[in-house]
């Protein structure tokens, strides 16, 4: 797990999911809630292809908050297209089913 603190800013890109590079440029998301983590992992690995190698969870007022760390070939913006084709409603019903 990562322990060093995230310097780089992010961007709210979905409802309860932003997007940033973390101090070694690679691609972090963090997600709201665990079942809308569990979904977008389920989605970014087998319908994406995409690998992410660490995660870090903490807590803040909404609750758990789920980083998810990309493997270094995965640039931000193909991160962020593939996160961009999610349906809005979708991710809304989801964290809707724990808040």
């Amino acid at each position: 797990m990562r322990t060093i603190q995230m310097l780089y800013a992010m961007k709210k890109i979905l409802p309860h999911i932003e997007i940033g590079l973390d101090q070694y440029g690679a691609v972090k998301v963090s997600i709201e809630d665990y079942e809308l983590f569990d979904f977008i992992d389920d989605y970014v690995t087998e319908t994406c292809d995409l690998d992410w190698e660490d995660k870090t969870v903490h807590t803040n007022a909404q609750g758990e908050v789920h980083t998810m760390y990309f493997n270094l070939k995965h640039s931000l913006e193909q991160v962020e297209s593939s996160l961009s084709k999610l349906s809005v409603k979708e991710i809304n019903k989801i964290y809707a089913l724990n808040n």
